[in-house]
């Protein structure tokens, strides 16, 4: 039961009944033992069952099924095969599943059972004789809307963590279950009051409703509840029993049909027809709110999540609160990794796959080589997208395996025969088909002026490009990824080409063991890759591409001792309208790798590929061992410009950023969507130092002004540590780039001035190091920096990933004869720790950038000087992220 409740919001969809070519001898014993169970007749279940299996096993069956108020007893048979030791076609080992139901509740149990006859024997003679108790879900119940008995309400108070749904005045339907109340209809003239105590959702709040606080009256509203919290939830002396009104009955029955589907529910098809529902575990809390402003908000308290508190609209997917309640916070700490809900750990993946782009359709078989994690496991969860059907789940261990689809759902639930303990191995095959779209770019692509009036250059002749990648879940994997090495075989139409995640192979004897070779009746091209430096999640993209360029990167003299990899293997793949744009990319390609291997020391990936896609607008994407680079039409159009991600004076822009994803982001992952600066901010710093290094001083601080610039203006959306949530609530991509990206870079380059260059590149080698193939959050890059320069540095981090001020500065500079007196004073009562460069013009033209670092709320500096000082500027090179004020 533990292990179902991880799924609790998610309705559970059975896999087709299994049934042999020849299943009359299983079906003839199992109609006999429907019928006997049914019936209650002991003798006849018995009689079933031949000599080898002792009376005290029977009866113990007897009392897992036959249990009071049994209302009905379903059998279905999952799986059949021959039974060892006996002649063929006179023994099977079944799966059989069977539903236990009570007027109020269920369970299933899944038992394993042999049967035999003797050697030629009739059709009667088949007995049972052997069973054994695989596994069971326990705690399913009807939830019935108690219509008879409705309660009037005055004031009447519901709680959970940072919620109160106050019903001023109205009606309540109680939702009953066979453990007691588990559910509330609500009607009448009620508020909803939602007030986190965390800032920054506070700050997210605010975007959404105008306020810190959400306070919102609705007219209806639906609450499920542990029957457990009931009283503990519900100020029920506000509750007065009164007489049932039609029209309210009617209308309690509509929100209770449309609500509660939607979480707790499972659809078991074949063996019931009736809804069943999961019960709340304890303090768990759901509450759908009908508002009058934001239509239905759904507001959740799940303690299976890292982050259990929630409010959000179903509608259009949008988040607007998600963090850690007051006791999860107690328990794990403010620095979580997603690692801690992981129960087994993928060692390898293998997945065979033909995939016809054309069709948008993909048939394949992945086998995952599986160590638990858990203490125990029965169950293993994995996601594959839900437009994908699966149509086999074995293991080599277990053989055919009992698997459950979730409901609108991107997961597959798959039972275990028996319990696994920790440290032991499972190896799963999972075939699958179906249509799948192409993974979109949207928002890792440049965004056009939303007020813009040119014509769209999207056209037709576009040659598409199929992509598969991380969100579009193509392949069976782990919930919780991780690094894992991996081997595809790829199968594609002819005309057709493949880039993958691992290097090409193709010589003899490199083929790995096929999955009984779904592909060796496929016309077509075939591409295998072989990963072996471990993978966070793999990728393809098929096109027509047409190789420009391929080379050798000598990298030796540029690495640390140690480092695996001294050459990189450069391929540069095209489609047609970009073949000319694309013959200067493998030049300048094998330029940036080089020197992002010189900053680090150390290459994570012995090839790159990078594939050159047509596209409207300018971006691209970077899994593990290629990146896509989407080039368009018209370079520069004005379109973009108003992008965080543009840069006019930098058109290599897209190709440095995305090859620093293979160091961040692949090489070096992230714990939490809460760290994706670790990715996204360090792309974008290094493609600023290769800008610097490839086009100069210039160029460099341009694009500083431009991360200034973004940053002052978004911050107010959220701070760094918001991830992939920042711009959510307005639906604007550009927020995510502008503080994630942009203010993320920026910040890495104050920390460089604060600590000097020879700390600031060797802290980063040390946290390459440390977390190379792993996941890394701001803890761990804090904890590296702070070796390497022995200064505490949480104030820093503290205020620039974690708060979303802006510091203001106030300053006056005096020309005094032989020096410079310059004077900051930080405005407000929060102290930042910023570098500022002081620019001196000198009376001959020369000039000189001195860093003052700031790190109290007044700072004076004296600053010598040998010549006549004509000017003196502050932040001239956009460095700080603050604002001015000239005393």
């Amino acid at each position: 039961m533990a292990r179902l409740l991880f799924v609790l919001t998610c309705a559970l969809l059975l896999a087709p009944p299994l049934y042999a070519q020849d299943s009359e001898p299983a079906d003839v014993l199992l109609r006999k033992f429907d019928r006997a169970l049914n019936a209650g007749d002991r003798a006849a279940i018995e009689a079933l069952f031949g000599g080898a299996v002792v009376r005290v096993q029977v009866q113990q069956l007897e009392r897992d099924l036959l249990i009071p108020n049994v209302v009905h007893i379903t059998l279905r048979l999952r799986d059949r095969a021959p039974l060892e030791g006996a002649p063929p076609g006179d023994g099977f080992s079944l799966i059989v599943e069977f539903f236990v139901e009570t007027p109020g509740k269920a369970r299933i149990l899944t038992t394993g059972m042999d049967i035999r006859r003797p050697s030629g024997g009739a059709i009667d003679s088949w007995r049972f004789v052997g069973f054994e108790s695989l596994t069971s879900v326990e705690g399913l119940y009807k939830l019935r809307l108690n219509t008879t008995r409705p309660f009037s309400a005055k004031n009447l108070e519901i709680n959970s963590e940072d919620l109160v749904l106050m019903l001023r005045e109205g009606t309540v339907f109680q939702v009953d279950s066979d453990e007691g109340v588990t559910g509330l209809v609500l009607i009448g003239r009620g508020e909803m009051r939602f007030n986190p105590a965390n800032a920054a959702e506070r700050g997210q709040v605010h975007l959404f409703s105008g306020d810190d606080a959400l306070t919102t009256p609705f007219e209806e509203a639906f609450v499920r509840i542990s029957p457990s919290n009931y009283n503990e939830r519900v100020t029920t002396a506000s509750l007065t029993p009164t007489t049932p009104q039609e029209r309210l009955v009617r209308r309690a029955q509509d929100v209770f049909a449309r609500e509660s589907p939607k979480s707790f529910s499972v659809d078991l098809q074949d063996l019931s027809k009736d809804t069943w529902h999961l019960l709340p575990p304890s303090q768990d809390f759901l509450a759908e709110v009908d508002t009058r402003r934001f239509d239905t908000l759904t507001y959740s308290r799940s303690s299976v999540q890292a982050e259990d508190v929630s409010v959000f609209r179903r509608k259009d997917r949008r988040t607007i609160a998600l963090y850690p309640s007051v006791a999860k916070l107690a328990a794990r700490g403010r620095f979580y990794s997603d690692d801690a809900l992981r129960e087994y750990d993928v060692l390898d993946y293998n997945v065979e796959a033909a995939v016809d782009p054309t069709r948008q359709s993909i048939e394949g078989r992945a086998r995952l080589a599986i160590r638990v994690r858990a203490t125990s496991l029965s169950t293993v969860l994995i996601r594959l997208n839900e437009s994908l059907v699966v149509t086999s789940v074995t293991s080599v261990e277990y053989g055919r395996l009992l698997y459950l689809r979730m409901r609108s759902q991107n997961t597959v639930l798959i039972n275990v025969p028996r319990s696994l303990p920790q440290d032991s191995d499972l190896t799963l095959v999972i075939t699958y088909v179906g249509r799948i779209p192409s993974e979109d770019l949207e928002n890792e692509a440049v965004q056009t002026r939303p007020d813009s009036q040119e014509p769209s250059t999207q056209s037709a002749t576009y040659e598409p490009a199929f992509l598969l990648s991380s969100r579009a879940l193509w392949y069976p994997q782990n919930p919780v990824p991780d690094y894992a090495t991996g081997t595809l075989r790829i199968n594609v139409p002819e005309g057709y080409s493949c880039i993958g995640s691992g290097q090409l192979t193709g010589a003899p004897g490199s083929t790995p063991v096929s999955l009984r070779d779904i592909l060796s009746s496929r016309s077509g091209r075939t591409f295998e890759f072989r990963a072996l430096q471990p993978l966070r999640y793999m990728s393809i993209v098929v096109s027509r591409f047409s190789r420009l360029a391929e080379s050798q990167i000598d990298v030796s003299g540029l690495v640390s001792p140690g480092s695996a990899i001294d050459r990189i293997a450069l391929t540069v793949e095209s489609q047609p309208g970009v073949r000319q744009r694309g013959r200067s990319s493998a030049q300048q390609a094998e330029e940036i790798l080089k020197f992002y291997t010189s900053i680090i020391g150390d290459a994570p990936y012995p090839s790159m590929t990078l594939a050159l896609v047509e596209s409207e607008l300018p971006g691209g994407h970077s899994p593990g061992y290629f990146a896509v680079i989407r080039s368009p039409a018209l370079l520069g159009s004005p379109s973009y410009r108003n992008d965080p991600a543009s840069f006019d004076g930098f058109p290599e822009f897209f190709l440095a950023h995305e090859l620093a994803h293979q160091w961040w982001g692949q090489a070096v992952g992230w714990k939490n969507y809460h760290e994706q600066w670790l990715s996204e901010g360090f792309a974008q710093y290094f493609a600023a130092l290769y800008a610097q290094k490839a086009r100069g001083d210039r160029t460099f601080v341009d694009m500083l002004r431009q991360f200034r610039r973004w940053a002052i203006s978004d911050s107010d959306q959220g701070p760094i540590s918001l991830g992939y949530r920042l711009g959510v609530v307005k639906s604007d991509v550009r927020v995510f780039r502008a503080v994630v990206y942009n203010k993320g870079a920026a910040v890495l380059h104050m920390l460089r001035r604060l600590l000097g260059d020879t700390v600031f590149f060797n802290s980063l080698k040390r946290f390459y190091s440390d977390r190379r193939y792993q996941k890394a959050g701001t803890e761990d890059l804090e904890r590296a920096f702070e070796s390497e320069s022995g200064r505490s540095l949480d104030r820093f981090f503290e205020r620039w990933i974690f708060g979303t001020q802006i510091p203001r500065i106030r300053y006056n500079t005096t020309i005094a004869p032989n020096a410079v007196n310059v004077k900051f004073e930080q405005l407000g009562d929060v102290v930042f720790d910023l570098p500022v460069t002081v620019t001196l013009t000198y009376a001959n033209g020369r000039t000189a950038d001195i860093i003052v670092p700031l790190t109290e709320m007044v700072v004076e500096k004296s600053i010598p000087t040998t010549e006549v000082v004509r000017q003196v500027q502050v932040n001239r090179d956009s460095a700080a992220i603050a604002e001015f004020e000239e005393k």
